[in-house]
């Protein structure tokens, strides 16, 4: 991949993280936690460990992440 697919791949990641974070934690979602969590773990996650390892270390999981919603390949 080049730099720029590598670094395209890190900004992509880099959003899903903050989706992924805010389902996690934010106040707003309480009421359905659940649903959001679910949401977020079949539709997000694998998609944002697969951008994370296309960036080749721009940008690694966050630790949260990969406590909560332990990556499928692993």
């Amino acid at each position: 991949m080049s730099i720029i697919g590598e670094h395209r791949s890190a900004m992509t990641a880099a959003k899903l993280e903050k989706i992924i974070l805010t389902a996690m934690n934010d106040r707003r979602w309480g009421d359905v936690r659940s649903a959001v969590s679910g949401f977020a773990r079949e539709e997000l996650v694998e998609w944002y460990y697969e951008e994370c390892g296309d960036s080749y270390g721009i940008h690694a999981p966050h630790p949260d992440i990969l406590k909560r919603y332990p990556s499928k390949e692993n």
